[in-house]
């Protein structure tokens, strides 16, 4: 009869869990999210690697947050400051700027219509 009460138990647990709000995820087309880590992953590849170079937090959000600048006929247009490891929790300037056009599968890189070294006067 040890079972019953741990049986209770659990099922008491399980009723808690089922009424806690479940908070809501938001959702992203499958090609927006797709252009958004490519783009990424072409910042990286442009400006020297993980090793050298972090693209800015709102890349990693889902389907590029604030980075995502212009969605059209052409595709997803991300703009994307970035520096060395750590450099945004360190509260470093950037030192890059990057900028990749994503065609609208998210599948392929239409181009990099900007990717360059910013120095502190040009910084934003």
């Amino acid at each position: 009869m040890g079972f019953r009460p741990s049986l209770a138990l659990a099922l008491g647990s399980l009723a808690l869990l089922g009424s806690q709000p479940v908070l809501a995820q938001p959702t992203v087309d499958p090609a927006h999210q797709r252009a958004a880590n490519l783009a990424r992953n072409i910042g990286v590849e442009l400006n020297g690697g993980l090793t050298k170079y972090r693209p800015a937090a709102c890349m990693f959000v889902i389907g590029g947050g604030k980075c995502l600048v212009k969605t059209d006929a052409k595709g997803f247009l991300f703009r994307f400051e970035g520096g060395g490891p750590g450099w945004q929790e360190l509260k470093k300037p950037a030192t890059s700027l990057t900028e990749v056009l994503i065609d609208p599968s998210g599948r392929q890189v239409v181009g990099t219509p900007l990717n360059k070294l910013l120095s502190p006067a040009t910084q934003p």
